[in-house]
């Protein structure tokens, strides 16, 4: 049995670490149609320590490109002096590249241009996107802008530097689900990060903090706003000798590489078993050789879904699904299991399916099958870590 340690740092939202980026390099063999990054970042002399399946939160900055844009829209240079929430003072350029979210179109921005708005067609189209009930409409438009190119479009409208940063949405850190355990790697975080890339209104968007990590930051420059995000219960099971069933396509496999690194240094017994999903095999099987090796000493058994290595799609849901007998075994035998990655999709579809496993496998009825899993969950042996 081993002693709980917490989670401890004086570092917080307020107060974050600066920390540095030690190790970059893409993912599977670096030929994929979407980047996957593997992170290393260094907290060396931070005094933070992190536990298994905790988070890191990082406090991205704005691409200075959307900044620039942002300010060529504005018609404004940047040195003029804006402030904040809190009466801080700031440099125009200063307060768009730290602070203010320049992605998210606030409504409010939409309602002050379309009250000051010259041109009756331009005026109408603002109007419609804040009249009520049109709230599809306004997302679709959000979605679909960033600050800049709103400010473009209505070039006919003049506002000030000091109105636009007062309706601006924060930026707010992001959390990244850590991809190691310290036990292991001591002084340093992993992180499994994928690009975000994608195209509206004719311009290439990229995600705000991923494109900040990935392109943006120079490595071993210790300028990274860190702190730990405590799992509140995604964690490694006190017994070592549970199995542990893990669940992570994509991304959603990074704390499984720490869950694995933790029990490997603790020489625990129980038997792990991973279910893992992507695109292709051969671009995308993030970690293979740590999982290969890890097979290859007993320790681990892994099962794969690559969609789009075959003519049908073929999902992690379908692998749990022909894998029911086994897992239901597992999971009368204490087993904890751990699902990972994307809510919107994904989780669902696991969810019903672990449900239709136990169902089948206990030969129970519907409202059997649910309390069953009901008590997975109260006995916390059914986490999940879903963004």
């Amino acid at each position: 049995m081993y002693h709980h340690m917490e989670s401890t740092s004086t570092y917080n939202k307020n107060n974050p670490f600066l920390a540095r980026i030690s190790e970059r390099f893409l993912l599977g063999n670096g030929t994929s149609q979407k980047n996957t990054f593997h992170l290393t970042l260094d907290i060396e002399g931070s005094g933070i320590s992190y536990q298994i399946g905790d988070s890191i939160a990082i406090q991205p900055k704005n691409d200075p490109q959307i900044v620039d844009k942002t300010l060529m829209a504005l018609r404004a240079k940047g040195d003029e002096t804006v402030v904040d929430r809190q009466s801080c003072s700031f440099s125009l350029r200063e307060f768009l590249s730290n602070k203010g979210n320049v992605a998210e179109v606030p409504r409010k921005l939409i309602g002050i241009l379309a009250e000051r708005q010259t041109d009756p067609n331009k005026k109408e189209r603002l109007n419609l996107l804040i009249s009520e009930g049109q709230k599809d409409i306004l997302k679709e438009y959000q979605k679909a802008h960033e600050v800049w190119d709103t400010l473009a479009e209505n070039q006919e409208v003049m506002i000030t530097p000091q109105e636009l940063c007062s309706i601006l949405q924060p930026l707010l850190p992001r959390f990244y689900s850590i991809a190691s355990s310290m036990r292991a790697v001591g002084n340093k975080v992993d992180l499994t990060v994928a690009e975000l890339k994608y195209e509206t209104n004719g311009q290439l968007r990229r995600g705000v903090c991923t494109n900040y990590l990935c392109r943006l930051v120079t490595l071993h420059d210790p300028v990274i706003p860190v702190y730990i995000q405590p799992n509140h219960g995604f964690t490694l099971p006190e017994n070592d000798d549970a199995p542990i069933i893990m669940i992570g396509p994509g991304t959603g496999v990074a704390p499984y590489r720490g869950f694995m690194q933790e029990r490997m240094e603790r020489g625990a017994a129980g038997e792990n078993w991973l279910f893992f999903g992507e695109w292709h095999r051969d671009t995308e099987f993030f970690y293979e050789e740590y999982w290969s090796e890890l097979m290859s000493q007993g320790k681990l058994l892994i099962e794969t879904a690559f969609s789009r290595d075959q003519e049908h799609k073929i999902y992690v849901q379908h692998r749990i699904l022909e894998k029911g007998r086994e897992i239901f075994d597992w999971l009368e035998r204490g087993a904890y299991i751990y699902v990972c990655g994307d809510a919107h999709r994904m989780a669902k579809d696991v969810d019903a399916a672990i449900h239709q496993v136990i169902k089948e496998h206990g030969n129970f009825d519907e409202n059997i099958a649910k309390e069953y899993v009901k008590r997975l969950k109260s006995e916390k042996r059914y986490l999940r870590d879903v963004y």
